[in-house]
């Protein structure tokens, strides 16, 4: 028994240091594109690209995740990693939100998305619904995933920083 106790403590520190390394990583990269200006970084994409077509969505989405955060910050994780599937096969196209139909199955039933938390689906789903309900239907799941990733990385470092 005290050795589950002992294996299961070290996997979470393991598991806590790997979050902190990717948050430290990922802010460190978001200050630097930051201090580079606000230059594309490919033709045709744009930092402030919803700032006129959908100026609350980045709001919406970072008060949404406050409130999941506070209840179990272990969510933030479940996004990040959501996301990463998302963006590891063929780009970030949201694909591992759909679900299957008569064609064929989901990337959700794929092997390496069985282990996606479910929670994290649902969080997303939540997001799409409530940017959705503030500006139609202009800003892509994908983007919401994205930006849900990038807030919870945000917010784990920030908890971190503030606890410990």
């Amino acid at each position: 028994h005290q050795l589950i106790i002992m294996v299961s403590t070290t996997l979470n520190t393991l598991a806590s240091s790997l979050v902190l390394f990717l948050s430290i990583f990922v802010s460190i990269h978001f200050q630097v594109t930051k201090a580079q200006g606000t230059q594309p970084i490919v033709k045709g994409l744009s930092w402030t690209f919803y700032d006129s077509i959908c100026p609350n969505a980045e709001s919406i989405i970072r008060r949404r995740l406050q409130n999941v955060f506070r209840q179990d910050i272990g969510q933030a994780a479940g996004l990040l990693r959501l996301h990463f599937h998302d963006c590891f096969v063929q780009g970030c196209d949201g694909s591992v939100l759909l679900d299957g139909s008569a064609s064929g199955p989901s990337e959700k039933d794929a092997p390496p998305n069985l282990t996606l938390r479910q929670q994290a689906f649902r969080i997303i789903e939540d997001l799409r619904r409530r940017v959705h309900q503030d500006c139609g239907r202009v800003v892509s799941c994908a983007d919401i995933t994205a930006i849900a990733a990038r807030d919870s990385v945000f917010f784990r470092v920030a908890r971190t920083m503030i606890y410990h």
